[in-house]
């Protein structure tokens, strides 16, 4: 009996039972299935995590002041700040031959009342922006689009940028804005009022508030904290330092944690949150997992029945000279083969319902009328597909081991005479 007789008979003997390997398979098949969705699912998070910092560079390293530690007196306020970002250090750290670019940052009070005065109509401003950022709705979503106009730079003063959805509501159009003057008018809660006088040099779609330049921030937060050494005695805010390479990133992050300051690396965020994927992929794997575990009784019990049905065939073969160890090889290769169907028909499954599911995400964004860009939620990479592929089939080799060994050690003479 050669190599090619025993692939013959595995197949033509899984081709009389089609129903029953067609069930064989099934739990393997669900099994795939949820392994691939679930994996692919984590890949597509991953990869568009991966390109948003990228974009953003891993190069760049955030500074905070050193503050002290909260406490129940201080849980309702900021904490006294025990080192400061002084425009000295500014300086020095600009002067580092590792560092590309520093922008210092000024962020504004959440609970500060701001109105937009434009000829006399008013309209409450929800944020203030600062320009550094390429969409001020965040780091990680896309870049707002200009409409009319111009970006502006962080160092630039007076300058200002609008959203449309303000001048929808205003009843302004956006061409005959540019150019114009127009005033953020603040309200302090001790009962006065402070307004900045500012020329629109552009206006961009999207519902976000407004954008204006470090110096103007600066200003007003001086106004709202009544402190006009607010920058000698607090500080800027955050710094955000550019470098040359990750490795110098790295030594610059060493260097300033030395001198005291809270420094966030974004290569740091970044390996932090691929931990979390990992860990929640192996967590959703595992449900495929134990469909595998199932499947593989499944088969097991099918190649076990398989024997008894076929014993006078099994003793048949053994009487014209058919070894042991090829009887075993013909049940191992049936088994191996019910596990490789359920592979390829998961896998396929999978990438399928990856598609569905893709879809049906954006649609049910686009319905609740969240503005977000086309990803790729689910993604199936050839490592994935591979992966699937042998899982399966090593379930279905594993499964036909037993039954395998059993249909080998089978007795010619007794076989024959089984009824």
């Amino acid at each position: 009996m050669t190599l090619t007789d025993v692939v013959k008979t595995a197949f033509g003997n899984l081709g009389r039972h089609k129903v029953r390997t067609i069930l064989s398979a099934v739990g393997v098949t669900v099994g795939i299935l949820t392994i691939v969705t679930m994996v692919s699912l984590g890949i597509g998070v991953q990869r568009e995590m991966i390109n948003n910092f990228k974009s953003i560079g891993l190069e760049t390293l955030t500074i905070r002041p050193k503050t002290e530690e909260q406490t129940a007196f201080t849980q309702f306020g900021e904490p006294r700040r025990t080192k400061i970002i002084s425009p000295a250090l500014v300086e020095e750290i600009r002067t580092m031959d590792q560092v590309v670019d520093v922008i210092p940052r000024i962020y504004l009070p959440y609970s500060m009342n701001v109105v937009l005065d434009v000829g006399g109509k008013n309209e409450k401003v929800r944020r203030i922006s600062d320009p550094t950022n390429e969409s001020p709705t965040g780091p990680f979503e896309p870049p707002v689009e200009l409409v009319a106009g111009r970006q502006i730079t962080w160092d630039e003063q007076g300058q200002i940028v609008l959203s449309e959805d303000l001048l929808e509501n205003l009843e302004k159009d956006d061409e005959e804005l540019v150019g114009q003057p127009v005033k953020l008018v603040l309200y302090a809660p001790r009962g006065e009022s402070q307004a900045f006088s500012f020329t629109v040099a552009g206006v961009a779609s999207g519902q976000w508030g407004v954008v204006i330049g470090l110096a103007d921030q600066l200003a007003m937060k001086k106004w709202w904290y009544n402190d006009p050494d607010l920058l000698q005695t607090q500080g800027y805010d955050a710094l955000t330092v550019k470098t040359r390479s990750l490795n110098d990133a790295t030594q610059v992050l060493d260097k300033l944690e030395e001198i005291g300051f809270e420094v966030r690396s974004l290569k740091a965020v970044m390996d932090m949150a691929n931990r979390g994927i990992i860990i929640l992929q192996t967590m959703l794997g595992s449900v495929g997992g134990l469909a595998l575990l199932v499947a593989s009784i499944g088969i097991a019990n099918t190649m076990i029945m398989a024997v008894y049905e076929r014993t006078r065939e099994i003793g048949i073969l053994k009487a014209v000279g058919a070894a042991p160890r090829q009887i075993r090889a013909l049940f191992m290769l049936e088994a191996t083969l019910i596990g490789l169907l359920g592979g390829v028909i998961g896998t396929i499954g999978g990438w399928l319902l990856g598609l569905g599911l893709n879809r049906l995400i954006l649609l049910i964004l686009a319905w609740q009328h969240i503005d977000f860009p086309p990803t790729k939620f689910f993604a199936v990479s050839w490592w994935l597909v591979v992966l699937a592929l042998a899982f399966a089939t090593a379930v279905g080799l594993l499964a036909g081991l037993y039954p395998a060994a059993r249909a080998a050690r089978l007795d010619p003479l007794e076989a024959l005479r089984y009824e």
